[in-house]
């Protein structure tokens, strides 16, 4: 009966370390469809990758997940989507479609060095894990949302290089991590505005 007990002890243990092993392939579905929808709002280049990793496996596919295979994406051990950096891809387009609420989880997002455009939509505020933001070179336009003050765990944060027109919202003087870890500069020149904390 010991060798019985010792047997299914076992199995539970090794079930238990089963479950507990950590999910890096398997973004969730809605995270991947608001993804390929704010992708479908882009211009992209033919020749860009971008354009060939980001779609959905066939059912009955043994197709890659997003979190494997997807240009520019990096997972959380949950599984959900983190980290997205589409750096010098040659995008163009706005942000109005980009799904805020859905990625949540996001901690770094990184889309510098791009041709996006029009104003930093005031969702931005709602990715409140974010620890590192650079939407460096690009041409967005407008204020720079009060919501942004929302980031309390953002300690980077970069906008230069844009034709942001306001001065800088005072919500940011709470964004505790920028204050002991950044150096604020902002710089405005000939209408255009410029504005970027750095580590």
């Amino acid at each position: 009966m010991s060798s019985l007990n010792f047997l299914l002890l076992s199995h539970a243990l090794l079930i238990i370390a089963l479950l507990s092993i950590p999910n890096f392939s398997s973004a969730t579905s809605e995270e991947a469809n608001a993804l390929l929808k704010w992708k479908a709002s882009l211009q992209i280049p033919n020749n860009s990758q971008i354009v060939s990793s980001w779609t959905l496996p066939q059912s009955n596919s043994s197709a890659p997940s997003p979190c494997t295979s997807w240009l520019g994406i990096v997972c959380n051990t949950d599984g959900n989507i983190n980290r997205l950096n589409l750096t010098m891809s040659d995008l163009e387009g706005t942000l109005h479609q980009f799904p805020f609420s859905t990625l949540r989880n996001l901690t770094h997002f990184e889309l510098s060095l791009n041709n996006f455009f029009g104003p930093i939509p005031p969702e931005i505020g709602l990715l409140s894990k974010l620890v590192y933001l650079d939407l460096s070179v690009n041409q967005l336009s407008g204020p720079i949302p009060p919501t942004i003050g929302k980031l309390s765990q953002l300690t980077i944060l970069s906008l230069s290089g844009n034709r942001l027109n306001s001065s800088i919202p005072h919500e940011i003087g709470s964004m505790v991590s920028l204050e002991a870890n950044c150096e604020i500069c902002a710089v405005a020149e000939e209408s255009r505005f410029s504005f970027s904390l750095f580590l």
